[in-house]
């Protein structure tokens, strides 16, 4: 058995043994208040493939820390810090536990809103999905957030976690954001825009740019590797060719609430998430009634085929072969519903 301490800064509150075996997938979250999410976000990682979560919590008092120490997969560090001074640029937190625990293992490290879906995820599982990029020598995957929303004015919506989040919020936009190149860096492109740009930006920045959309969420880790901002930017690996996304549901509840106490929590700090955030509650103080909907949206059908076809994730010939050869049907398809 193996026996870890808990990494600087972060306490451990599982008692469960970290024995983990080389072919584990592994799943890292940081969050803070979100015991409406959660189930969720098990129930779709699991069925993906997910075998171990390990959870950072940042001073929850929703009983989303009780909820994961109800797990028997999960284990729990917690800290009361600054999530805007300290896991973001770099996520030092999501670094320590992933360098300690994730070295040599297909990772994932995601928020509690985000969904993770990628090509043929309908017939692929995420064992089946790392072997191809073993094959491929890939040693992590580009991922698009794509932020869902509901109809109806977004301050009004509302969730109580009893039905999917995606029929809760099953809308986006169809078109992806736009793209700058980043020569020499990890990812050598990011993506810039959809809704929120659309909704909330308005050049209100003349020198920032609008909301990044683009991600690493998964990565074969070793002990030199690092994200340098958030999961949008990392140390030098081999990307596939295939991009996957996630389904952002940023938006699906207690949005506008949020927003305001992250800014009132953190006044003392100049971060451009915290500016984000400063636009949205503006937006919305100028109109209650904003809907994030509009005549180009379109419905999510819970297909991969969907998301690439309007280029939120891309395939490719070779990857496409890989799955008739492999893949069999998911009995238990939690990634869509």
């Amino acid at each position: 058995m193996l026996v870890h301490r808990s990494p600087k800064h972060l306490e451990r509150l599982d008692d469960r043994p970290i024995d983990v075996s080389k072919d584990e997938i592994l799943c890292f979250v940081a969050l803070r208040n979100e015991a409406t999410l959660l189930p969720h976000l098990l129930e779709h990682y699991r069925g993906l493939g997910v075998d171990r979560f390990f959870f950072l919590d940042n001073g929850s008092t929703d009983g989303t820390r009780e909820l994961i120490l109800e797990q028997p997969d999960s284990h729990c560090f917690h800290t009361e810090g600054s999530h805007f001074a300290e896991n973001i640029t770099p996520p030092r937190w999501i670094n320590t536990l992933m360098r300690v625990f994730g070295s040599g293992h297909w990772c994932l490290s995601v928020d509690a809103d985000e969904l993770l879906v990628y090509p043929d995820f309908e017939r692929v599982n995420l064992r089946r999905l790392f072997g191809y990029f073993d094959s491929t020598g890939a040693e992590a995957v580009i991922g698009s957030m794509i932020d869902m929303y509901a109809d109806g004015p977004l301050a009004e919506c509302s969730y109580d976690g009893r039905i999917p989040l995606v029929d809760a919020s099953p809308y986006f936009d169809p078109e992806p954001g736009w793209l700058r190149a980043r020569d020499g860096l990890y990812p050598p492109e990011q993506m810039f825009g959809g809704v929120r740009e659309r909704a909330f930006w308005h050049g209100r920045f003349k020198q920032t740019f609008p909301p990044c959309l683009t991600k690493v969420p998964i990565v074969r880790w070793s002990r030199g590797t690092h994200y340098h901002a958030a999961q949008h930017t990392l140390s030098k690996v081999r990307f596939s060719e295939l991009r996957v996304a996630l389904l952002h549901f940023k938006f699906v509840w207690g949005f506008q609430q949020k927003s305001a106490s992250s800014l009132g929590e953190n006044a003392q700090l100049k971060e451009k998430t915290l500016e984000e955030r400063a636009a949205y509650v503006e937006a919305l103080e100028r109109n209650p009634k904003l809907s994030l909907r509009n005549d180009r949206s379109v419905r999510y059908r819970g297909e991969s085929g969907q998301l690439v076809e309007l280029g939120w994730m891309k395939s490719s010939h070779r990857y496409a072969q890989y799955v008739a050869k492999t893949a069999k049907p998911r009995l238990h398809e939690t990634a869509a519903t």
